[in-house]
């Protein structure tokens, strides 16, 4: 994992509002949800930068679940029936 984490590295939760979750290399389980006021996140644990630009992350990531679901749902053979 290369820290700050990218898009690549985060998975994408719903909750109160759309978030991301990522495990630090020390293993512990981070979230973090949209906060205006606070661009920088750091693990809990450890206090490792994971994000210098939250909002930016979780954008970016945001758009690449969306193209993963888009091509898993095109990837699936319609149901017969």
């Amino acid at each position: 994992m290369n820290f700050p984490v990218g898009p690549e590295d985060v998975k994408v939760v719903q909750g109160r509002s759309t978030g991301l979750q990522v495990v630090c290399s020390c293993g512990c389980v981070n979230f973090n949800y949209l906060d205006p006021q606070d661009t920088l996140w750091r693990c809990r644990n450890c206090r490792r930068v994971l994000s210098f630009d939250f909002p930016r992350l979780l954008a970016s990531a945001v758009v690449l679940h969306k193209q993963a679901a888009a091509a898993e749902a095109a990837a699936t053979p319609p149901a017969a029936g």
